[in-house]
C-alpha cells in the first residue's frame, strides 16, 4: 500500500488527536505509505441579494486560506511522527471530487471518518459514505469519529 487519501470532512474538528489522523498514522507507519490529506470544499454559492459580492468573496477567500492553512500545520505534524504527508484543499463536489483525486493520485486506500445518524437523517440526506461506495472503485476505510 503506497497511497492513503484521508478524507478530512473539517478542518474545525480535526486534530492530530482525531481517530481518523491516528489510524492514518498507523496504517502508513506500518506499510511506508505517503498520506494525502484532502479536504474538499463545496462551490461557493451567491451570496444573498443583501450582502456586497466583493466583501463576500473576501469572506470566503480568508476561510479558505485559513483551512488551507490548517491542513498544511496538520500535514507539518503529522511530518513530524516521520511520515511522508501532503495537503490538498480542493472546490467541488464532496463525491466526485474525493473520487477524481483517488483515480488522479492512484491511492491504494481512501480513509473517511463516519458518522452515526439516525433512519430520518439517512433518509433525508444523501451520504457521502454511501455516494464514494457507489461511485469509487478504490478500498474505502471508515474510521468511526
Amino acid at each position: 500500500m503506497k497511497n492513503i487519501l484521508v478524507a478530512i470532512e473539517s478542518c474545525d474538528t480535526t486534530t492530530v488527536e482525531s481517530a481518523i489522523v491516528k489510524k492514518a498514522a498507523e496504517m502508513a507507519g506500518a506499510f511506508s505509505s505517503r498520506i494525502w490529506l484532502l479536504h474538499v470544499v463545496p462551490p461557493s454559492r451567491e451570496p444573498p441579494f443583501n450582502i456586497d459580492s466583493t466583501v463576500a468573496r473576501h469572506e470566503v477567500a480568508a476561510e479558505l486560506r485559513q483551512e488551507h492553512e490548517y491542513l498544511q500545520y496538520l500535514a507539518k505534524c503529522m511530518e513530524n511522527m516521520n511520515l511522508e504527508v501532503s495537503a490538498l484543499l480542493v472546490q467541488g463536489s464532496i463525491i466526485s471530487t474525493i473520487a477524481k483525486e483517488s483515480e488522479r493520485l492512484d491511492v491504494d486506500l481512501i480513509m473517511l471518518g463516519c458518522h452515526k445518524h439516525g433512519r430520518l437523517y439517512t433518509a433525508l440526506m444523501d451520504s457521502t459514505e454511501e455516494g464514494l461506495l457507489t461511485r469509487c472503485e478504490r478500498p474505502i476505510m471508515f474510521v468511526p469519529c
